[in-house]
């Protein structure tokens, strides 16, 4: 039997076999030790697989060498087999990354987010276009040839020094129906044309939250300059005000608003009675219980009297103090029936006069002489200064705002007193106070102020000039307003107080 086992490559193609043969690699040599078996590949290469050796009768067994392919023939690795499919346990230790949102997924997420941008950015588009077409319009014809009161005043400010009307304290509206002569109900319309007007640019700008504000920091008797149609009257804290005129038990108004026959003096006894303690009601029932004592909360308001230069203004103050103030609707008529007072040289004019004098509104220039406190019955001595001032772009308004400041500065209370003030003017950047000026006339021609003033500048020179009045805070709230809105606080030092604060300075040095 021949040592040579059989070849099997019968089959291959004969090229296959005469390349191999032309190697000179001693194929017949090779062919005694091993077998070759050729087969061909599901992809129709070629792949060799070499059978199992035969084991040798000799004890020590010799691998022979693999046999060299050449390089034109040698195979191409297989491509790996795919992986396994996994198991639960292996799908549980890698998670799945999720598959990508939808769109309306994504909207669902973040509906509340775009939403709000999308109300800011249209808001801020309103209000900017609604800024350039009001400063964009012609000026009208009556304002233009109007000539507005001058006041006597020392202010020479550089600010406003180059003004060409001052302003008189009313809206241009105002001024305009007034020169052209117009009747009392078309001048009242006017000015609620001009309040209605605000309403949109406050809210955009974020001033209604600014009048809550400064309102809440209001107490005991308050005086608000340049009240003007009663914008912060809806702000403020009104329950000790009417508690307090419950204890007192009173049983009249004043002559300029008494009822005028029995019934109806017997229907405002009957209001006031309801707000006595243990009528049923919370806020009566409080007061008397102590918890709304007279200094006993923050924000409480004792007496109430605004102050402003115009009587059709002051029409709309009046309609707004009868809607907030608490059982007020059922004491003060819905419709004044006197003609309404202006402001004359000769003095304040008492316009509304309820509550035992704890609301009134009066009408009087604030340049010249402002009001004093009410003289309303307590159990100490009656006020004669102010507790608290509010003011509200009142700086701007007026044709000396110095001599303003100093004004309410003298009927302020020393010491505790706070003015608190609401203003706009020139802000942080130049390129914002350029625009301020190129825009004032205009924007003088539509609402009777300059907002182009150095109002900082204003009340630190009357810092300067009055007598103990001191600026506690002055800050500029709204990034987006560039700084031009201001919320300022100031104070009067009474004598004793700037003379602990000299003999403090003279130690120290």
């Amino acid at each position: 039997m021949s040592s040579r086992m059989p070849f099997r490559g019968a089959q291959l193609p004969r090229q296959i076999r005469t390349a191999r043969c032309s190697l000179g690699l001693g194929l017949s040599s090779v062919q005694s030790t091993r077998a070759a078996n050729f087969s061909l590949s599901t992809s129709g290469g070629l792949r060799a697989k070499a059978s199992p050796r035969q084991p040798r009768a000799t004890n020590t067994p010799t691998k022979p060498k693999p046999l060299d392919k050449p390089q034109s023939y040698r195979q191409s690795p297989s491509p790996p087999p795919p992986p396994p499919p996994p198991s639960s346990n292996t799908a549980n230790s890698k998670p799945q990354p999720p598959p990508p949102q939808t769109i309306d997924e994504l909207f669902q997420q973040r509906k509340w987010s775009l939403m709000g941008a999308g109300i800011m950015a249209l808001g801020i588009g309103l209000y900017v276009s609604m800024l350039v077409t009001s400063h964009l319009k012609e000026p009208s014809p009556a304002l233009a040839q109007q000539q507005p009161p001058n006041h006597s005043g020392t202010c020479t400010h550089l600010s406003h020094s180059n003004e060409p009307l001052p302003p008189t304290g009313r809206p241009s509206a105002v001024d305009t129906a007034l020169a052209a002569g117009q009747n009392p109900d078309e001048i009242r319309q006017s000015a609620l044309q001009f309040d209605l007007g605000l309403d949109v640019p406050e809210a955009f700008m974020g001033l209604l939250a600014h009048r809550k504000f400064l309102a809440s920091r209001a107490r005991g008797h308050v005086l608000e300059v340049a009240v003007g149609t009663g914008r912060n009257l809806a702000y403020y804290d009104w329950t000790e005000l009417v508690a307090a005129v419950a204890r007192e038990t009173a049983d009249t108004i004043s002559p300029s608003e008494a009822a005028d026959t029995p019934a109806d003096s017997k229907r405002v006894v009957k209001v006031l009675d309801n707000l006595k303690p243990g009528s049923g009601t919370k806020l009566t029932d409080d007061a008397h219980k102590g918890k709304l004592a007279p200094g006993g909360m923050d924000g409480e308001v004792l007496s109430f009297t605004g102050v402003d230069i115009s009587s059709d203004m002051m029409s709309i103050a009046r309609t707004r103090l009868r809607e907030t103030v608490p059982g007020l609707d059922k004491v003060l008529r819905k419709r004044r029936v006197e003609p309404l007072p202006d402001a004359t040289t000769d003095g304040p004019t008492v316009m509304v006069d309820v509550l035992n004098s704890r609301v009134r509104l009066v009408t009087a220039d604030a340049q010249q002489t402002l009001p004093a406190p009410p003289q309303i019955s307590s159990p100490s001595s009656p006020p004669t200064k102010y507790d608290t001032i509010m003011q509200t772009f009142g700086l701007c308004s007026v044709a000396d705002p110095a001599r303003l400041l100093a004004n309410m500065a003298a009927v302020l209370q020393p010491d505790t007193g706070r003015i608190v003030l609401l203003e706009h003017g020139r802000g942080w950047f130049d390129w914002v106070n350029r625009l301020l000026d190129q825009y004032a006339p205009r924007h003088f021609q539509r609402y009777g102020c300059w907002w182009n003033r150095d109002i900082e500048g204003l009340v630190r020179e009357a810092a300067r000039t009055v007598p103990g009045l001191e600026v506690v805070a002055l800050k500029r709230p709204g990034f987006l307003q560039f700084g031009t809105t201001l919320m300022i606080e100031l104070k009067i030092n009474s004598q004793k107080t700037l003379s602990a604060e000299g003999a403090a300075r003279a130690n120290k040095a």
